[in-house]
């Protein structure tokens, strides 16, 4: 709801706006409930109007005071152009690792690729890459001495993968798109 006033530019502004998009017949009242004002405003406003002859003054057989605006015509409303629809974004998930506004810890990340390979990765976001990680080194233990590697190497690439997502460059694309 708007605030009443007293400021005789701004309840003629309004006045303007009841004349053109209205077809009420001006009176101190509905100017009063329109601006909103005082009726000791609004009938002040209107009387000056009258005064600079703007506007002309009529009194009906009932003594009703009513006000008219010479050439008064209702304008349409203005036909702005709709904004255009929002492109369907696919929501991107922030990383679990900087969740709640804190970096991403490297030392985790590795812990969890060394409790089960694959599981940094997807601390940091890169389900992909834990997926395959997973896979790779899980293959890699049936044949034991290369599965060991693979799994030091996951657990450094975890490590890595921290790493480059406290980057500001790498924070500052997940923030903003």
């Amino acid at each position: 709801m708007m605030e009443r006033t007293d400021d005789p530019s701004m309840i003629e502004h309004r006045l303007l706006e009841l004349v053109y998009t209205t077809d009420l017949p001006i009176s101190p009242a509905a100017l009063a409930y329109f601006a909103p004002c005082s009726l000791e405003n609004a009938e002040a406003v209107l009387d000056n109007l009258v005064a600079r002859e703007r506007l002309t003054m009529e009194v009906g057989d009932d003594g009703a005071i009513t006000y008219t605006f010479p050439h008064r015509h209702k304008l349409t409303p203005r036909n702005e152009p709709a904004p255009p629809p929002r492109a369907l974004v696919p929501h991107v998930a922030r990383p679990l690792a900087l969740r709640g506004g804190r970096q991403a810890s490297p030392a985790l990340a590795a812990f969890l690729s060394l409790v089960v390979p694959g599981a940094g990765q997807l601390y940091t976001g890169n389900v992909l890459s834990a997926i395959l990680w997973f896979v790779l080194v899980a293959a890699g233990y049936v044949l034991i001495l290369p599965g060991i590697f693979l799994h030091l190497f996951c657990i450094a690439g975890a490590a890595g993968s921290a790493f480059r997502l406290n980057s500001s460059l790498a924070r500052l694309q997940l923030e903003h798109g």
